[in-house]
């Protein structure tokens, strides 16, 4: 018996082109909320004229990420911090069912790679 593939839409952060944090939302909605969180949190650290092109996505700027991620396209956000360059992004992707009852596998489980401990030399 092949199971329903569930969409979800994976939320990621990378700094300078790596993977800084990645979650998973069932939802386009969560989806945004979690960007648009995640973007406030880091906004005061904003070269001044992302600030303010931030403010503006923040107030009314986001209808465009609504539009795509319900349409099942990705939908990225990116701005300068100091030397960094900023990414949130958020795509939609299948989950797989897991061999267990309880909930389908989702990377979110994954640590992130900052939470990885470093060996000691």
């Amino acid at each position: 018996m092949r199971l329903p593939l569930k969409t979800a839409w994976r939320c990621e952060v990378t700094v300078g082109g790596l993977l800084v944090r990645a979650e998973h939302a069932t939802t386009p909605t969560q989806a945004l909320i979690w960007m648009r969180v995640s973007v406030w949190t880091l906004l005061s650290g904003f070269e001044a004229e992302d600030r303010a092109r931030t403010y503006r996505w923040l107030d009314h700027g986001q209808w465009e990420a609504v539009i795509r991620l319900r349409a099942g396209e990705p939908y990225a956000y990116t701005v300068r911090a100091g030397m960094a360059v900023i990414g949130w992004s958020a795509r939609p992707v299948f989950l797989l069912p897991s061999a267990g009852p309880h909930r389908p596998y989702c990377h979110s489980r994954l640590p992130s790679p900052l939470h990885i401990p470093r060996k000691k030399t």
